[in-house]
């Protein structure tokens, strides 16, 4: 759990940067400059995730139980990404035009190119994040991600204001120069941190004998990796083409769709999604030993960490989505600038818990080498996502609703399909009393905080005031359920 918090406390870092960056942007640019913002980055998503693939992840796994036998297979994959990158990132900087016509943005012809030289360093910066994490050197991983965060965000908050003069288009493309700057620059901190008995290390006989039968293992295990990978930037490319669309059908001008759809992508979600951030944490450092345990055949100690994290994940996710539900309003107002996406926020809610069990639970299935199992959950969401958009988002009045109502089902229908292969469900009668105990919990806390904040109103002229106090008695209780929940595995002293 120490190294779980670290790697909270890091995460933590780099999406509160991340978060100042996209409240910056949104106050520069509008609702439909940050929905043109996410379409590029749809797109780039779907074309980086091409590239790397599951490589990353297999390689930690690989290493893991490997350490010499990982640094020559992250030698290999490295020189062919490498390749794979430049060419990848000629072809994008030279098409870009012809790109932004067929994908029916043409206001990304500028954005596009300057994503380009992304393709080259990204892939590259994953893979030396994959067998460092395989190494088990978490604080180097964070390191990085923090400084290419940093970069990011200070190119997000200067350089869109400094272009907008010269349209809405160029501000967007300005808004995606710190991809590639921020991971040269996160690149660079990684070699200067790179262990040097890594570097120095020669190798055993076996270890430089055996990477020729380990490395089909590799490109399988990231061949099933990068197909459940790849399925998020599909729908989320898939959503970039059909919400606009289907939203203009309901009666919706081309500029309100864009910005509605810049609402939801780039704001709701995006904010729905902060507290993950520990759930990730969760998942990142404990996927390396129950790997172990599924390697060393410790099936005991394995369900007992799986069910640890699972029930952790629940719980922290009952409480940052009544958090979310109660304080919507407040969090888009002095985010945002505006309380056009505390609605969609409220529909999003449940899904800091749905996204965070699927994260743990999908961490466990691939570490028991049961890689192809998310695949087809996930497969089932987003069918069920792309459908349910497709008929509801194109009623009149129901667009924002609709698109919720996809993202949950798509969530709901993933964390269900893994939960049942990981046997969660097996002596339910048994849980489920405390399950439905917990949400009860935390809906009559929903009920008192707004009672509370009315009482504190009306006894007050400061709104605010009555906000943060709220928001102080709610993390207080939220804090001290968890902790008299938590399972005994964790230590909270």
């Amino acid at each position: 759990m120490k190294t779980t918090f670290f790697r909270f406390n890091a995460l933590f870092v780099v999406k509160m940067l991340g978060l100042l960056g996209r409240i910056a942007l949104t106050r520069s640019i509008g609702a439909e400059g940050v929905g043109l913002y996410q379409a590029a980055y749809s797109f780039y998503g779907l074309i980086l995730i091409v590239i790397t693939g599951g490589l990353p992840t297999a390689l930690a796994l690989a290493t893991v139980r490997d350490e010499e036998q990982g640094w020559i297979l992250f030698k290999i994959v490295s020189a062919v990404t490498l390749i794979v990158g430049c060419i990848g990132s000629f072809l994008l900087y030279q098409y870009s035009d012809w790109i932004t016509e067929i994908i029916g943005y043409p206001d990304l012809r500028l954005a596009i190119r300057w994503l380009s030289p992304a393709l080259f360093i990204v892939p590259l910066l994953s893979l030396l994040r994959g067998y460092l994490q395989g190494m088990q050197r978490f604080q180097a991983i964070a390191y990085s991600e923090m400084l290419e965060q940093l970069v990011r965000v200070v190119l997000l908050m200067t350089v869109p204001p400094l272009l907008l003069s010269g349209g809405l288009s160029q501000a967007v493309g300005g808004s995606v120069l710190g991809t590639a700057t921020g991971a040269l620059t996160a690149f660079l901190l990684l070699i200067a941190l790179f262990p040097r008995s890594a570097r120095n290390e020669p190798g055993s006989s076996s270890s430089r004998s055996g990477w020729r039968g380990a490395l089909p293992a590799l490109l399988q295990a990231s061949l099933a990796i990068t197909f459940t990978r790849l399925l998020v930037p599909v729908s989320d490319f898939a959503d970039m083409l059909l919400i606009p669309n289907r939203l203009i059908k309901a009666g919706y001008s081309a500029h309100e769709a864009i910005g509605m759809y810049g609402v939801m992508t780039g704001m709701a979600v995006v904010l729905v999604y902060v507290p993950t951030i520990f759930t990730a944490a969760l998942s990142h450092t404990w996927t390396m030993g129950i790997a172990a345990d599924w390697q060393t055949g410790r099936t005991s100690e394995l369900r007992k960490k799986m069910f640890a994290s699972l029930k952790l994940g629940w719980l922290w996710g009952l409480a940052s989505g009544a958090f979310l539900y109660i304080y919507a309003p407040e969090l888009s107002f002095y985010i945002f600038g505006s309380i056009e996406s505390a609605q969609p926020i409220r529909y999003l809610a449940v899904l800091p818990l749905l996204a965070g069990l699927r994260e743990i639970s999908t961490s466990v299935l691939w570490a028991q080498n049961r890689k192809s199992l998310p695949i087809a959950g996930l497969i089932a969401g987003i069918a069920l996502n792309l459908v349910t958009v497709y008929l509801l988002a194109a009623i009149p009045g129901f667009g924002y609703l609709g698109i919720s109502i996809g993202i949950i089902a798509m969530e709901s229908v993933s964390v269900a399909w893994n939960l049942r292969a990981l046997q969660v469900f097996h002596h339910a009668r048994k849980r489920i009393l405390p399950l439905i105990s917990d949400m009860s919990v935390f809906i009559l806390a929903i009920f008192s905080v707004f009672g509370l904040h009315r009482m504190i109103a009306a006894a007050s002229d400061f709104v605010l005031f009555a906000s943060l106090c709220s928001v102080v008695l709610f993390c207080a209780f939220s804090v001290l359920y968890i902790k008299s929940r938590s399972p005994n595995e964790f230590n909270f002293k």
